[in-house]
């Protein structure tokens, strides 16, 4: 069986026979069979060169550095990201990954609000929300092995009777075309308003026709689930105590960023006491003028201003795959690809830690660079 990195799912159960590839999604199928195509190549300066010196240039580059931000590491393993978070610390870099949970990520880890594994969440949840998130497009294999159709310990008969499925967002997504049988979908323009509904339904106040229903279902079961995305983060912004309390009130919550190992990065921030960044606003400040991408292509995302002074850095990218961010760095350091061509271990959505097999094998990973380049200084 082989652990796929595809998303944050980390499904444990792959098989493959040559290309021929069993219970995958179109995204773990696409990382297995694709792992070949647009690889990077070590350069120096868009010259060709051998690993081993761009390493060194890139040691060269952070000595003359006068502050660094350090960014990606989604798709690291653990072991990756620790390392990555004491070179941090040795020269006093900004850390980011680009993900928007940190604040929630953090509560979770402090356990200020409750969270569950997904195991639990098949075997007894009852109520389901998936808000602001698309998940059958972002994690596929989320709804079949984890919430509305399996059938559980405590759920036998799945989502026809045991499941009840609520669908938040600002429009009609593919999830929620989904919710047809025991399921409801709200559409939400302002996601504080509908929780302060939700709150008030709870407490026996005046809501909608859809929040009382959802309300009522419930009341049901004493294990319900939140599965909040980007929409929901950043319909919430930094007013999040509410939204505690009706987690509170509700069951638990798990963060659904699709990002591998999102999760293992905050954790690995936690626990090296580092707080997060934001590049965006870094770069908007010119605050630094060196950054190491690692696994990430931040030119594909950032809006164009901010695009532009991304493109004024020192560039170090460390990444198995050609990148718009890669054809613009002054090193580029190709890496093993986590879970198909280097082992290690990885953190789900629900913070559960999951051990890597790799398929190939690689001799330089993440950890393998990072550790080189902190060696170096």
């Amino acid at each position: 069986m082989w652990v796929c990195t595809g998303c944050s799912c980390l499904c444990d159960d792959i098989e493959i026979e040559g290309d021929v590839i069993r219970h995958a999604c179109r995204i773990g199928a696409g990382l297995y069979l694709n792992r070949s195509v647009a690889r990077t190549e070590p350069l120096i300066d868009g010259k060709q060169t051998d690993i081993d010196s761009a390493i060194e240039r890139a040691v060269e580059i952070l000595k003359d550095s006068k502050r660094v931000a350090i960014y990606g590491l989604n798709n690291s393993t653990l072991e990756a990201q620790k390392i990555a978070m004491k070179l941090a610390e040795k020269i006093s870099a900004y850390v980011d990954n680009g993900s928007k949970f940190g604040k929630l990520a953090e509560m979770i880890l402090r356990k200020e609000i409750p969270s569950t594994t997904l195991e639990n969440v098949k075997d007894y949840a009852y109520v389901i929300f998936y808000w602001g998130c698309d998940i059958h497009n972002s994690m596929p294999r989320h709804m079949s092995r984890y919430t509305y159709y399996p059938r559980g310990k405590k759920r036998q008969r799945g989502y026809e009777e045991d499941r009840f499925l609520v669908v938040v967002d600002v429009r009609k997504s593919h999830t929620a075309m989904l919710a047809k049988k025991n399921a409801i979908f709200i559409k939400s323009d302002d996601d504080r308003k509908i929780i302060r509904e939700f709150l008030t339904a709870l407490e026996g106040g005046i809501a909608s026709g859809d929040v009382l229903r959802v309300v009522k279902e419930i009341k049901k079961s004493d294990f319900n689930v939140i599965f909040g995305g980007g929409g929901l983060i950043e319909g919430l912004g930094n007013e999040l105590e509410e939204f505690v309390r009706f987690v509170s009130n509700v069951g638990y919550f798990i963060p659904t960023d699709y990002r591998t190992n999102s999760m293992g990065f905050f954790k690995s921030l936690f626990e090296a006491g580092i707080p997060k960044a934001n590049l965006e606003d870094l770069l908007i400040d010119e605050a630094v003028d060196t950054a190491i991408i690692v696994g990430s292509d931040p030119l594909d995302s950032m809006p164009f201003d901010v695009a532009k002074k991304l493109a004024k850095l020192k560039l170090i990218v460390i990444d198995p795959k050609v990148s718009f961010t890669s054809k613009i760095a002054d090193v580029v350091i190709p890496s093993a690809i986590s879970g198909v061509e280097c082992g290690g271990r990885m953190l789900r959505s629900d913070f559960t830690e999951v051990e890597l097999k790799p398929i190939f094998k690689s001799e330089f990973d993440d950890a393998k660079i990072l550790k080189s380049i902190l060696g170096g200084l």
